[in-house]
């Protein structure tokens, strides 16, 4: 009897065994299922793409329509919500700026959204200009006359000394946009703002077609290859957050006033905000929803590392969303506070740059101060 019942003890306690083995087995299975390459990709197109440049279209849309309402009645109600406008949608392209290649590269699209050295006589030139304000002609001009930074230049007021045009300064945004014969100048605006408008709504088309000639579908299919560029896209995007932003404005001559015109976003007075929003775009590609980026896969391969890289991706936003104020400005009253985002941004860097590089496979392959 005493055998039976400790064979039966013995069985039971095998198949408590074999359950826990078969539950285990089971979650590790869906584990690795959810952190294959595949997946991964599959992901980061869902979770972080897609979102990203539909916030991007949207905010492009908003921004389109405060133009059209601005170009209408030039008010400064009306100046100030175009602007608002133009500060969500650039901080929503500053956000998916990471990303460098697939429509928005094979289309030449990039300039219109990241590209900042606007030169102000193209522009003038162009509103000086008797053509016509079509498609055609936006496209003649080039990357320097056109895009979110022309808008800048057009909306916001002059900065600092000297001024853009030379010895003779230039006037405040609206006192050029209020007189009869500003037309062409309203005209302009509405144009470039369109422009954006139509550019970010077909980044969402590419990105949410089907098939397999479809940009996600070819994205997910390029498996290594799509993820090498990707975390290469990473690494050059954290190094220049570091060296075109932060680190470039303690570089800088005094005085600051002379060199306003260096520094990216001063004219909107969102130098700072932008250098959060590059941040957090790449700690999204990071984390994507709940893990489900870099991070999911990461884990999979160094769990360590991987807390290690959400931990500094937190302390890098921290330290950056702590300047809390235009670079411009406190780079004058509180250099400490910036040189403490570029070490955290630094960290940042190195990491992206050695150490999950090699534990994904990817050879760094940009050559490091390019820039954008």
């Amino acid at each position: 009897m005493k055998k039976s019942i400790s064979f039966r003890k013995r069985v039971r306690a095998r198949l408590i065994v074999l359950v826990f083995i078969g539950v285990h087995a089971f979650s590790l299975s869906g584990a690795e299922q959810f952190v294959t390459k595949e997946a991964l990709l599959q992901n980061v197109v869902r979770d972080v793409i897609v979102p990203g440049y539909q916030d991007l279209s949207a905010k492009c849309h908003a921004l389109s329509i405060a133009a059209e309402d601005f170009g209408k009645a030039p008010t400064q109600e009306s100046l100030e919500k175009a602007r608002k406008a133009w500060v969500d949608a650039s901080l929503a392209s500053r956000r998916i700026q990471w990303l460098q290649i697939g429509p928005i590269a094979d289309r030449e699209y990039i300039a219109s959204f990241c590209y900042a050295k606007v030169l102000p006589v193209r522009i003038e030139g162009a509103i000086n200009s008797a053509r016509t304000l079509d498609e055609a002609y936006l496209e003649e001009l080039g990357a320097t006359a056109k895009g979110l930074f022309a808008l800048e230049y057009l909306l916001f007021d002059p900065l600092g000394d000297p001024a853009p045009e030379g010895n003779r300064a230039r006037k405040p945004a609206l006192d050029l946009f209020s007189p009869a014969e500003s037309s062409r100048r309203r005209e302009y605006v509405v144009a470039l703002a369109k422009d954006l408008d139509a550019k970010a709504n077909q980044l969402v088309n590419d990105w949410t077609a089907s098939g397999d000639q479809a940009a996600a579908a070819k994205f997910v299919a390029g498996g290594q290859e799509s993820l090498n560029r990707l975390v290469n896209n990473l690494a050059q995007h954290t190094e220049l957050i570091l060296e075109r932003r932060l680190n470039f404005v303690l570089e800088l001559p005094q005085p600051i006033s002379r060199q306003l015109g260096r520094i990216e976003n001063s004219l909107s007075g969102t130098s700072q905000q932008s250098a959060v929003a590059l941040l957090q775009g790449a700690q999204k590609l990071y984390r994507g929803n709940d893990a489900t980026g870099l991070e999911g896969y990461l884990k999979g391969l160094n769990a360590p590392l991987a807390e290690r890289m959400r931990g500094q991706f937190e302390q890098a936003v921290i330290a950056v969303q702590a300047i809390g104020a235009p670079l411009e400005q406190v780079v004058i009253t509180n250099r400490p506070v910036i040189a403490s985002g570029c070490e955290k941004a630094r960290s940042l860097e190195i990491l992206c740059k050695t150490d999950l590089a090699s534990a994904l496979g990817v050879t760094i392959t940009f050559n490091s101060g390019d820039g954008d």
